[in-house]
Formats: structure tokens, C-alpha cells, sequence
């Protein structure tokens, strides 16, 4: 038999196939920063502390809005952000005509209607609104005797009675009164508390009351929320009294309200002292001399200062009361003047004087200065064409309110962060 070719063994074997190679399982793909709760957490809470953050990412997918409606993401939130944002402004007379005036544009604008202000059961009281702090709004009572601790954003209130040496018939007497949060102060900032995020408690409340007729005098007691009890009484001498609904300024440890004429009332809560401090004496006030002329401030190292208007310059010029290298002396010294006709926006008066053609560019611009916000180093402006803000640290002025006419009245500015999720407003700008 012949030998088959290797040729033709080969054609007659079908060719085996090569052995299947194994491949090594490929490991999954690292997590992107995203798709870790740690990490986007982390992300989220760099978001800005405005009003519309939180909300418009909440919108994103379920997974980011159950982070960020998390009570420890929010509570890490506001202490990231420590300082809260200026939501806007209360003003009118009496809390029967309060009413909230957003300061922020869309979409960070919330609406008047979130913050109604609370109104006396009858209309034999009085409410009256006498300033904000720490997140808390504080209203007098003069018919029943007690002062209103009032939380914008929950709507919850706590009522102290006034001093028991303050609760008689005395109409010759102008009440005030003042809160701030006490918990900082016995903790350290540095254990990372926030302002306003205790609600209303622990807290202090300064009471102060001026004696109208001879002898003129003023009196301040701090009430503790803690052992729910009034300090000592403190009084001093004085020829002025403060300027009604006129809030006080926090000033390193002291409370300070502006007096008529624009001495300062200083109330040392650390030394439990009270004294008149006079105003600078080359503060020239020139086009009047009225309680919207004065604006106690507080200086970018805490500290007491003094912003004086004068009308025919269309100016403002800071005092800082602070120590003397060569004397070692405490007084006054100037700081800077601000031409607030150099930072009028354009827009704004171009609007106007196209609509009043006639009227005349120094009637648009008077200006007075009706509130003051401690936090945000904001003086609020008013003017015949509306309200606006001045931030003092970037010297710009924005318009909250408009109108045309003269209608000036105090503005209790109020700050807090918003992250309650009940909405906000994407309403114009003015």
C-alpha cells in the first residue's frame, strides 16, 4: 500500500484549534467622586450659602436629595459657611404694618409672604419691631410688659417679661432691647457654633430704658436665658436719649446704640458697665443733623465705629474709635470717605431721569442711611428712587425697593441661612 504525501494527511485531518486562552476578570472601574456619598458630600458642601443652592441641587436625582436634606449635612453646611447671607430687610411701624423686604436678586429673592411678622391678639397692644440678630427678631410689648423673641424662619416665639424695676405705669421711660446668641461666647468660636442655629436658646437679652424726664438717666440690665433670671440694674447720666427704633450694634463685648445728636450709648455685657461715648468732635454733618445722619457701625476687626452722612457732598465718612500709638489714648480717628455719586448705578439713573425728565439729579440722589447690618457690614440707603444696600468692604450699592417718592422709614436687616427647602423666588430683579 503506498505511503500517503504528509500533503495529503494533511488534507484528510481537519486542523485541531488552538487552546482558548484565559483571560484574567478586569477589575471594575474606579468610583468617580460623584458616585461616592463621602466625596459628593464633600463637593455639596461648597456650594454657596445663598437660598436657591441647596434646592436647585436637591432637584438633581433622589440620591443628592436625600444628602442634602440630611439634618448633618445641613448642620455641616452652616457651620462650613459660618457667616449666613443677608436675606433682606423688616421695616414699618409697628408689627401690624411689618413686612419683609427681600435684598437678594432671583433666584435667590424670597418672597415678602415667608416671613409674615406676628401680630398682637388685639388692637389695644402695640407690637413694636426694635432690631434683628443672631437669626432672632425682637419685639416690645410695652401694654403687657414683655419682650418677643421671634424666629422668622420657624415662626417660633419666646417671651420674656420685662425687668421687674421696668414693669410699672412709667410713660416717662423709652424701652429698647436687644438679643444675641450667649452659646459662642461660653463655648469659644473655635468649637466650629454658628449664630441663629441654636434657635432661642441659650441666649442673652440686653434691656435698656431711658428716663425722659429730670434727672435724665439711662438704665441696662442683661436677662440669661440660661438661669431665666435678670442681672443688676446699671444706670448712668445722660442729656440725650436714644433715637427710637434705632437697633443696637454689636462692638467687640458691647452693645451700642446711637443717642440723639450722635453720642453713643456703650453697654460692656463683659464688664457689666454702661457709659456715653461722644461722637468725633471734627464729624461735620452738613445739609441736617437727624438721627439718619449717624450710623453706628462695626469696624472689619470688630471694633466701634461711626459712619457720618453729609448731604450737600453726597458722602460718607467712617470714624474708628480705637487706641493711639504715641498717646495711648482712646478716641477717634478717620478712616475713609466714600462719594456715593460715584456709585450710583447707571442703569438706575438713566431709568429714572427718563422717565422725569424734569427732575432735577440732587433730588434723585438724597440719600439718608436707615439701618445697618452687623454681619454683612451693609448700610441700608434710602433714597427718592428707592432702597438700596451699601457693602462697605466692596463699596457696591444695589437696589432692593423701588419707587419714586419719599417714603424713608428703618430698616431691621435680617440675616440667616435658608435652608428650609420652602422655595424661593425667581421673580425680576429690581
Amino acid at each position: 500500500m503506498p505511503t500517503p504525501h504528509p500533503s495529503n494527511a494533511l488534507s484528510n485531518h481537519s486542523i485541531a484549534a488552538p487552546a482558548m486562552i484565559r483571560r484574567r476578570p478586569s477589575s471594575p472601574a474606579p468610583a468617580t467622586p460623584l458616585e461616592d456619598d463621602d466625596l459628593l458630600e464633600e463637593i455639596l458642601l461648597r456650594l454657596p450659602p445663598h437660598p436657591s443652592s441647596l434646592l436647585r441641587a436637591s432637584a438633581v436625582c433622589a440620591r443628592w436629595r436625600r444628602l442634602l436634606s440630611d439634618r448633618r449635612f445641613l448642620l455641616r453646611f452652616v457651620k462650613h459657611h459660618r457667616k449666613p447671607p443677608l436675606l433682606g430687610c423688616f421695616s414699618g411701624v409697628g408689627c401690624r404694618d411689618t413686612v419683609f423686604n427681600p435684598t437678594l436678586p432671583a433666584p435667590d429673592r424670597i418672597p415678602a409672604a415667608r416671613f409674615p411678622a406676628p401680630r398682637p391678639p388685639s388692637s389695644h397692644e402695640h407690637w413694636d419691631l426694635v432690631g434683628c440678630r443672631h437669626g432672632l427678631a425682637v419685639i416690645l410689648n410695652p401694654q403687657r410688659k414683655e419682650v418677643i423673641l421671634w424666629h422668622p424662619l420657624t415662626g417660633h416665639q419666646r417671651r420674656v417679661p420685662y425687668p421687674p424695676w421696668f414693669t410699672g405705669h412709667r410713660t416717662s421711660h423709652e424701652h429698647h432691647a436687644s438679643v444675641l446668641c450667649a452659646a459662642a461666647a461660653a463655648a469659644g468660636e473655635e468649637d466650629g457654633h454658628v449664630h441663629g442655629e441654636c434657635h432661642l436658646h441659650p441666649f442673652k437679652l440686653a434691656f435698656v430704658s431711658c428716663k425722659l424726664i429730670e434727672p435724665a438717666e439711662l438704665c441696662a440690665c442683661l436677662y440669661l436665658s440660661e438661669s431665666a433670671a435678670w442681672g443688676d440694674m446699671i444706670t448712668t447720666p445722660t442729656t440725650s436719649s436714644i433715637y427710637n427704633g434705632m437697633p443696637s450694634v454689636m462692638a467687640g463685648n458691647a452693645l451700642c446704640w446711637l443717642l440723639r445728636g450722635g453720642n453713643i450709648l456703650k453697654f460692656d455685657l463683659e464688664s457689666q458697665s454702661l457709659g456715653v461715648i461722644v461722637r468725633p468732635a471734627d464729624a461735620h454733618v452738613n445739609g441736617g443733623d437727624t438721627f439718619w445722619t449717624w450710623q453706628v457701625i462695626r469696624t472689619e476687626d470688630g471694633g466701634l465705629g461711626l459712619a457720618v452722612l453729609s448731604k450737600p457732598q453726597l458722602s460718607i465718612q467712617l470714624w474708628e474709635r480705637k487706641r493711639s500709638c504715641s498717646a495711648g489714648v482712646v478716641g477717634w480717628e478717620p478712616q475713609r470717605t466714600i462719594r456715593l455719586n460715584k456709585l450710583f448705578p447707571s442703569t438706575v439713573l438713566k431709568d429714572v431721569i427718563q422717565k422725569f425728565p424734569g427732575m432735577k439729579l440732587a433730588c434723585i440722589t438724597e440719600v439718608v442711611m436707615v439701618g445697618y447690618d452687623e454681619d454683612a457690614n451693609v448700610i441700608v440707603l434710602a433714597t427718592y428712587i428707592g432702597d438700596f444696600t451699601l457693602r462697605l468692604d466692596q463699596l457696591r450699592l444695589t437696589r432692593f425697593t423701588r419707587r419714586y417718592d419719599r417714603d424713608f422709614k428703618t430698616f431691621y436687616p435680617y440675616s440667616s441661612f435658608y435652608t428650609t427647602g420652602r422655595g424661593v423666588d425667581g421673580g425680576a430683579e429690581i
